[in-house]
C-alpha cells in the first residue's frame, strides 16, 4: 500500500504543477513547487552531512590504526564479461596486469562475440587449450571462456564459477584500472572479513570529439554526485547501488545469493536488492562500502543516441527491481533501507518530469503577468541560489573525498547552469523510453 501511495504521489506532484499552471492557480503552483524545494534541499544536505562522515571515517583509518591490516589482503580474480570488445580489451587487460599486486586470475568471458576478439586475444596472448576454455602461455593468470551468447549477468556467472580467488572484482571490457586501484581494493577485505562488496569510483571518458567533450563535461559531474550518494547510503548500511563498470564482491556471497540474474535489464542494480534483502532476512547486516581509490576510467557516452540507449535501459533497470522488490518499500523489517531510501526512490520515480511541468506551467503563467513573472522569479531566485550553494559544498566534498581534481566549483557551476538546456531534456526522453520498455516488456541493449 505504501509503494502504490508513493508511486501515485510521484506522479501526482508534476501533473498537479503542470494544472495549476495551466489553470492559473498560481498559489498551488508555489506551493508544489517550492515543496518540492525544499524537499530536494533537505535530501541533498543529509547526503552531504553522511558522505562528510564517511569521508572524515575514512580519513581517519592511518591515524587511529597506523598498522597493517589484522590479516593479509586476499586473492582476487578479474572477472571481465566482453561481447565484441576487440577494439577495448587490450587496454583493459593492460591495466589490469600492470597491478601492484597482480590479480591470482584474470577471466575473460567472451559473451558470442561476431567480430574478432578471439582472434586477437589469441594472438595477443598466446592462448593454448581445447573447447571453450583457454589459458595464456605469456601470462598463466589470463584465461579465455568463449561462451554463447547469453548477457553479461550469465558471462559474470560463469566466470565466477571458474575463479578460485576469495573476491571477485568485476570490470567492464572498456574499463581500465588506474594504478593502485587492486592494492586498495585487498585493503578493503583485509580490513573487514565479512565485507559483502566494494563499489568503486568511475571517471568518464567520451570520444574527443565536440559532442563527445560536451557530454564528457556533464558526465563528470553527474557521477561526482551518484559517488557521493554512494558514499552516503554505506553510512547507513543501506547502499543498493553498486557500480556495474568496476564493483567486487566475496565470491561466497554471491554463490550463497544464487549470483547474477542473468534475465535482469540491470543485472547489477538487481542483485544489490537481492543481496540487501538475503542479509536481512537472515538477521545479518550487508555490508557494502564505496572506495575511492579503487579508480578506473570507462568508456561514456559521447553521442545523443548512445546516450540515450544507455540511460533508457539504467532507467528501465531502476524501475524494474522497485516493483519486483515493493515489498521491502517501507518495511520495517530492512531498517534504514526500506524505510528512508526505498521510500525515497519510490517518492522520486517521476523526479524527471519536474523541470518539464515547471517549463510548460510556466509558459501558461506568463500569460498572466505581472503576477506570473514574479512567481516564476521568486522560484527561479530560491531554486538558483539554493542549487549554487549545494553544487559547490558537494563538488568540494567530492575534491576531497574521493582524491579527484578532474571537477572544480567552477565546472560545477556552469555545469548547473547549462543542464535545463541539454542534459535535462535528454534524462526526461530516456526516463520515459525506459520506463515505457520495462512496463511493456520491450527490452533490450
Amino acid at each position: 500500500m505504501l509503494f502504490l501511495a508513493l508511486l501515485s504521489i510521484s506522479w501526482l506532484i508534476p501533473a498537479g504543477m503542470l494544472a495549476a499552471g495551466l489553470m492559473g492557480q498560481l498559489g498551488a503552483f508555489l506551493v508544489l513547487s517550492l515543496a518540492v524545494v525544499i524537499y530536494d534541499t533537505l535530501q541533498a544536505l543529509f547526503i552531504l552531512v553522511l558522505a562528510r562522515q564517511a569521508w572524515l571515517q575514512h580519513r581517519a583509518i592511518p591515524e587511529v590504526a597506523p598498522e597493517p591490516p589484522a590479516r593479509a589482503a586476499p586473492a582476487i580474480a578479474v572477472i571481465i564479461p566482453a561481447w565484441n570488445e576487440a577494439a577495448s580489451l587490450p587496454a583493459t587487460l593492460a591495466s589490469v596486469l600492470n597491478q601492484v599486486p597482480q590479480p591470482q586470475q584474470v577471466i575473460v568471458c567472451d559473451d558470442g562475440s561476431t567480430d574478432d576478439t578471439l582472434v586477437s586475444l589469441a594472438q595477443r596472448f598466446d592462448l593454448e587449450g581445447e573447447g571453450r576454455l583457454h589459458r595464456s602461455r605469456r601470462h598463466p593468470s589470463v584465461w579465455l571462456l568463449a561462451k554463447e551468447h547469453r548477457g553479461k549477468g550469465d558471462s559474470i556467472n560463469q566466470g565466477v564459477a571458474l575463479s578460485a580467488a576469495e573476491v571477485v572484482l568485476i570490470l567492464d571490457a572498456d574499463t581500465e584500472l588506474l594504478p593502485g586501484a587492486l592494492a586498495a581494493l585487498g585493503n578493503s577485505f583485509a580490513r573487514e572479513p565479512d565485507l559483502d562488496a566494494v563499489s568503486g569510483t568511475l571517471l568518464p571518458r567520451c570520444p574527443a570529439t565536440p559532442q563527445g567533450r560536451l557530454f564528457a563535461g556533464f558526465q563528470r559531474y553527474e557521477y561526482a554526485r551518484n559517488h557521493l550518494w554512494r558514499l552516503a547510503w554505506s553510512q547507513l548500511g543501506a547502499s543498493l547501488i553498486i557500480s556495474g563498470a568496476c564493483s567486487a564482491f566475496r565470491r561466497t556471497t554471491l554463490v550463497e545469493i544464487g549470483g547474477f540474474d542473468p534475465s535482469s535489464w540491470a543485472e547489477d542494480y538487481e542483485i544489490m536488492y537481492r543481496l540487501q534483502r538475503h542479509r536481512r532476512d537472515q538477521g545479518e547486516p550487508c555490508r557494502v562500502r564505496v572506495q575511492p581509490a579503487l579508480a578506473v576510467r570507462t568508456e561514456a557516452p559521447g553521442r545523443v543516441g548512445v546516450f540515450l540507449r544507455q540511460r533508457r535501459r539504467w532507467a528501465g533497470g531502476f524501475l524494474e527491481p522497485l516493483i519486483r522488490y515493493r515489498s521491502m518499500v517501507g518495511n520495517r523489517r530492512y531498517g534504514r533501507l526500506g524505510l528512508l531510501y526505498l521510500a525515497h526512490n519510490t517518492f522520486s520515480v517521476a523526479n524527471f518530469l519536474y523541470p518539464l511541468a515547471w517549463f510548460l506551467a510556466g509558459l501558461a503563467l506568463l500569460a498572466d503577468p505581472p503576477a506570473g513573472f514574479e512567481a516564476l522569479g521568486l522560484l527561479a531566485l530560491v531554486s538558483g541560489l539554493v542549487g549554487l550553494l549545494l553544487t559547490g559544498l558537494s563538488t568540494r566534498l567530492y575534491r576531497l573525498g574521493f582524491g579527484r581534481g578532474e571537477v572544480s566549483v567552477q565546472g560545477a557551476l556552469i555545469e548547473l547552469i547549462l543542464r535545463p538546456f541539454f542534459y535535462l531534456p535528454l534524462n526526461a526522453l530516456s526516463h520515459l523510453w525506459g520506463y515505457t520498455s520495462t512496463m511493456t516488456r520491450r527490452r533490450s541493449w
